[in-house]
């Protein structure tokens, strides 16, 4: 297959796309993957040095690829982002919200959670999407764009996830915001998915190597290496290529949907949890913990 139609095939010669959290990990492995299927690329988030680097790896693919600093759990950085990528690039066809994760948030029993702890996940992972979302598809709207809208959630948002409740019901949340997003907007022609992926193994500068790791995180992922099915964790152009099939024309007659990209792991009944903890909240009190049946 030649250039010309695999670009066809894509749909993205010269489109606009905005990705938030782009500076490593998936998220820069999703924007190059944009700029390869030919867009050019808006490029968001806190790490300058980061964005500066995915923003020179794009450039050197010979499209236009712009670095913007946004919190994006900030109303005013949102609408500032926005209105820079289509000031320097034009009107955004796509957007990719991609800012997520635990952050400086620790395994934890959802017993002992203060209100501070369970906010930082929401924030985090639902509100910055939300806030997202809403700003790139009034610009939508606005400039006539049929676009699309490709949110990321997590597999801990779909299945049980103990010890980081608070980080899998924000992520429960992305995944229904972008079904009720999809019938909303689909009357103005926009398309709304989500990728959800499992365990994988990347640093903020993108390498696939558990050095540096702290002992535990270590154990975890090497459990959950050895619980998938294809027996390894997931690589970031892997599931970059899931954001860009659903950032595509391939996928035109898809709105509303959950796409996991997680090596099988959802199929088994495998999944570890993140730590084990015992809760605080319970110091003290006499429990009866694993047994069955009704206490009388």
């Amino acid at each position: 297959m030649s250039a010309d139609h695999a670009a066809e095939l894509f749909g993205l010669t010269d489109a606009v796309a905005l990705v938030t959290g782009g500076a490593g990990g998936i998220p820069k492995a999703t924007a190059v993957a944009l700029a390869k299927a030919g867009a050019h690329v808006a490029v968001a988030d806190i790490a300058d040095e980061f964005t500066a680097r995915t923003v020179k790896e794009i450039e050197e693919l010979g499209r236009r690829a712009i670095g913007l600093h946004a919190d994006v759990r900030q109303p005013a950085d949102v609408h500032a982002m926005i209105e820079e990528t289509r000031r320097q690039l034009g009107p955004i066809t796509v957007a990719v919200n991609a800012v997520g994760g635990l952050g400086v948030a620790t395994p934890k029993s959802f017993l002992d959670f203060t209100l501070e702890e369970w906010n930082g996940p929401v924030e985090r992972n639902l509100t910055a999407t939300m806030l997202c979302m809403q700003a790139e598809a009034v610009a939508m709207i606005s400039d006539g764009m049929a676009g699309r809208i490709v949110n990321f959630g997590s597999t801990s948002g779909v299945t049980a996830a103990p010890s980081i409740a608070h980080y899998g019901a924000a992520n429960a949340g992305v995944i229904h915001l972008t079904k009720s997003a999809a019938l909303e907007l689909a009357p103005y022609d926009i398309r709304v998915n989500c990728v959800v992926p499992g365990t994988h193994l990347i640093d903020r500068a993108g390498r696939e190597t558990p050095t540096s790791r702290r002992p535990e995180q270590a154990e975890f992922l090497r459990q959950a290496a050895a619980a998938t099915p294809l027996k390894r964790l997931g690589g970031a152009g892997e599931t970059a290529g899931v954001a860009l099939f659903l950032a595509s024309d391939l996928s035109s007659y898809m709105t509303g949907h959950a796409v996991i990209s997680d090596g099988g792991m959802m199929h088994t009944s495998q999944r570890p949890a993140v730590g084990t903890v015992t809760p605080a909240a319970l110091t003290g009190i006499e429990t009866r913990a694993g047994a069955g049946g009704r206490h009388e």
